[in-house]
């Protein structure tokens, strides 16, 4: 039995522009000391030069680019006879998405070249055809856990 109870599940609303629950966890990954209204501003610029780089729905694309990030197995240290093995685990959908859209800002963070919007732009238009420093990680994390399957 565990320890701690179960927590609840945090039941996250749709977005009010665009009607997307995808749309508003990139909001709240975003959101930085409660200001949400700047995070949705830099979300809806990003949108916007998508749609004007690629001339197709900035949505379907980025729908597009955080199914191709997200992971099917995550990595968790485990310890066994003193050594520590990393082992691969099978995700849920939820926590993929979340771990996706993680990964596809902390990307964004580590470029210095333009403004974020820029960045977050050209992360979600890369990974969008399968390219990209959000699906190199994901590409990592699966030679990882083929690697390590064994240990299991």
């Amino acid at each position: 039995m565990s320890r701690y109870p179960l927590k609840k599940k945090y039941i996250i609303k749709l977005d009010p522009f665009y009607d997307s629950i995808l749309i508003q966890k990139m909001t709240n990954q975003l959101m930085k000391k409660g200001k949400k209204n700047l995070a949705r501003k830099i979300l809806n610029q990003t949108l916007r030069q998508i749609e004007q780089k690629t001339q197709q729905d900035p949505i379907h694309i980025f729908e597009q680019a955080i199914s191709n990030i997200v992971p099917a197995v995550e990595i968790k240290a485990r310890r066994i006879g003193g050594a520590v093995y990393s082992i691969p685990i099978e995700l849920s959908s939820e926590r993929g998405v979340s771990i996706a859209i993680r990964w596809l800002i902390d990307c964004c963070n580590t470029k210095s070249s333009q403004s974020f919007t820029g960045r977050l732009t050209n992360e979600i238009i890369d990974a969008s055809k399968k390219m990209g420093a959000a699906i190199r990680k994901r590409d990592e994390i699966h030679k990882i856990a083929e690697s390590n399957v064994r240990l299991i």
